[in-house]
């Protein structure tokens, strides 16, 4: 009896995707939507969660404007013009406001993700393929632009992970469906080997990205040329 193939199709890999972009829009804060008939989970009451979501959004600032170092209790207070005490009401010890701080990060992140996702594996469904770069590379200028407190924090943690094992854990955990949505990706461009040549993509990526909002630069050639040949390196 044939074995299946541990490679999934190109219609699986769309199938896959389209579920994962599905989920991520029923997901909130909080996880699943309901289904009609049954109770909501219990869960923060809105002014709650809105006043977490700021505290993290302002620790987002804080991190991308100070660095690691300069998230305290303290300075996070400050920057979301809140009342003593009302950091370390929510998050006892630093630790647990970094973890949630990574957490947040993701989660602003992901809606880009999915979208750009979605873009690529629709472009990618084609023969031959057609990928409209000048439009891919628009869309990633905006997101990065947009969140680039995001990505200057995000960048600052890589580096403490590489010495802290729980923010470096936190970090591999929270990008797990993003180096999920690259791997789809190169397989749709043909990739024998996903994991590894999704890896690739996410890596160049990486690089491109550090370059964008380290040096605050808004030339789009130079963003459309280096995704087309960070695409096309894993493209078979």
């Amino acid at each position: 009896m044939r074995q299946p193939s541990a490679i999934p199709t190109f219609v699986e890999a769309v199938s896959i995707v389209v579920e994962k972009i599905s989920t991520s829009v029923k997901l909130g804060d909080n996880g699943p939507m309901p289904h009609d008939n049954e109770p909501a989970p219990s869960s923060p009451t809105p002014a709650r969660a809105d006043r977490r979501t700021l505290m993290l959004d302002a620790s987002i600032r804080v991190l991308a404007s100070q660095g690691l170092r300069g998230l305290t209790h303290r300075a996070v207070q400050e920057e979301a013009g809140l009342p003593n005490g009302s950091v370390t009401y929510y998050f006892k010890t630093r630790d647990q406001l970094i973890l949630a701080v990574i957490d947040r990060m993701a989660t602003r992140d992901k809606m880009y993700a999915n979208e750009i996702t979605h873009e690529l594996m629709r472009m990618t469904a084609v023969r031959p393929i057609a990928i409209d770069y000048p439009r891919i590379a628009r869309f990633v200028r905006d997101w990065w632009n947009e969140g680039r407190d995001v990505q200057l924090a995000r960048l600052e943690l890589e580096l403490a992970g590489a010495r802290e094992p729980l923010i470096r854990e936190e970090m591999i955990r929270c990008q797990a469906e993003f180096r999920g949505f690259a791997e789809l990706v190169a397989l749709a461009l043909g990739s024998t080997n996903a994991r590894l040549d999704g890896h690739i993509l996410l890596a160049l990526l990486q690089g491109l990205l550090f370059d964008h909002v380290t040096r605050d630069w808004e030339d789009l050639e130079i963003l459309e040329v280096g995704l087309r040949r960070a695409i096309e390196s894993v493209r078979y």
